[in-house]
C-alpha cells in the first residue's frame, strides 16, 4: 500500500490455556517468488511493497485497465490463531479517507490475496531514519490525523474497531502530507462482556501490556500504542526508552514541552485505567497542548520583532 518513492515533507500548515501469545513484526524479509505473477488473469505483480511476518504486499497492475492496486498475499497454512479472513471483514465495513479500500479478493491454494488501494508514499519508520526525530508541530498535526481515524473506528457501530497494531511503521505519510493506517491483520471487534482476547498479539515495544495476557483490548489499547509512537516520533528513541507512566520533567527529552510529556505519560499507563478513557479527550488535550505553544511561539515572535523596532529607533 506505501510507494517506493522517498520524499521528505514534514511541514503542515493546513492466560488462560486458549489464549496464545505472538510477536507481529512486519521487519520479515524472504524471497521474492511471486513477482511477475498473473492473478486471475487481472493483476501483474510488479514489485514487492513490504513484508510483514504474516504477509507480502505487492504493487500490482490491473492489466485490463492499466490501474494500480495493493495487494496483500497471506499464506493460507500461516499458524498464528488468528482468522486470515479478519482484515479484509474489517476493511471491507469501514469507509474513512484515512483507511484503505477492499475492493476484492482473490483465494487459491495456497494463499489469500486482498486487493485494495495503492497509497503513494513512505511509511514513517523509513522517513524517521533519514532524519532522527520530527518537529514537534509535524507531529501534533500528524498526531490530530491519527486521533481522527482512531475515533472513527473506536466509535463504530455496532461493535468498535481496535487497531492493536500503531507503529510508525504502519503509518503512511503521503506527498499531501497526509496520514493514511495501514494493515488490519491483527485489528479486531470489541466484544463487551468478553474478558479476554483469544488471541494475544502486537509488536514488540509498542504493544501495550494487556497485549501479552489477562485481559481484552479496548480503546485504551490504542491510545498506549499511539502514545509510543508519538513519543518515538518527536524523540527518535526507541520504544524500549519509554518508562511507563513516568511523570518527572525532562525524562522524555531535554527539549519536550513538559505538556506533551504529561500527554504521552497518561497515553502509556501501565494501567489502563489511567490512560485516557477515549480517544476524544487525547484529541482535545492534544488541540489544547498545539494551541498554547502556538501562542508561545507567537508572543516570542513578537517580542522579537518589537526589540528590533525599538533598535532601529534608537
Amino acid at each position: 500500500m506505501i510507494s517506493n518513492n522517498s520524499f521528505q515533507k514534514y511541514n503542515s500548515t493546513d492466560k488462560n490455556k486458549n489464549t496464545e501469545i505472538i510477536e507481529h513484526d512486519n521487519t520479515n524479509s524472504k524471497k521474492d517468488d511471486s513477482k511477475g505473477r498473473i492473478l486471475e488473469g487481472r493483476f501483474r505483480l510488479v514489485k514487492t511493497l513490504g513484508r510483514g511476518g504474516m504477509s507480502t504486499v505487492y504493487l500490482a497492475e490491473n492489466i485490463n485497465l492499466g490501474t494500480f492496486w495493493a495487494i496483500k498475499q497471506i499464506p493460507r497454512d500461516i499458524e498464528t490463531g488468528l482468522d486470515i479472513l479478519v482484515e479484509p471483514k474489517i476493511l471491507k465495513k469501514l469507509n474513512h479517507p484515512s483507511l484503505p479500500r477492499i475492493i476484492d479478493i482473490i483465494e487459491d491454494d495456497r494463499y489469500l490475496y486482498i486487493i485494495q488501494d495503492f497509497i503513494e508514499g513512505s511509511p514513517l519508520d523509513k522517513e524517521l531514519e533519514k532524519v532522527g526525530k520530527f518537529p514537534l508541530h509535524t507531529v501534533l498535526d500528524w498526531s490530530l490525523q491519527i486521533c481522527d481515524v482512531l475515533i472513527y473506528l473506536h466509535e463504530f457501530e455496532p461493535n468498535p474497531i481496535i487497531y492493536r497494531d500503531m507503529k510508525p511503521g504502519n503509518i503512511i505519510l503521503t506527498p499531501w502530507n497526509e496520514i493514511k493506517l495501514v494493515d488490519f491483520g491483527i485489528a479486531r471487534e470489541y466484544k463487551k462482556g468478553r474478558k479476554n482476547d483469544t488471541v494475544y498479539i502486537g509488536t514488540k515495544g509498542y504493544a501495550a501490556p494487556e497485549q501479552y495476557g489477562d485481559g481484552q483490548s479496548n480503546v485504551t489499547t490504542d491510545i498506549y500504542c499511539f502514545g509510543v509512537t508519538m513519543f518515538q516520533l518527536i524523540t527518535g528513541k526507541l520504544p524500549q526508552e519509554l518508562r511507563l507512566g513516568i511523570k518527572l520533567p525532562g525524562h522524555f527529552s531535554d527539549d519536550m514541552p513538559p505538556r506533551i510529556e504529561e500527554i504521552i505519560s497518561k497515553c502509556t499507563r501501565f494501567n489502563p485505567e489511567e490512560r485516557y478513557g477515549n480517544v476524544r479527550e487525547l484529541k482535545d488535550d492534544l488541540l489544547s497542548a498545539r494551541n498554547q505553544l502556538t501562542l508561545n511561539k507567537t508572543i516570542l515572535n513578537s517580542g522579537s520583532n518589537l526589540d528590533n523596532e525599538l533598535y532601529e529607533i534608537n
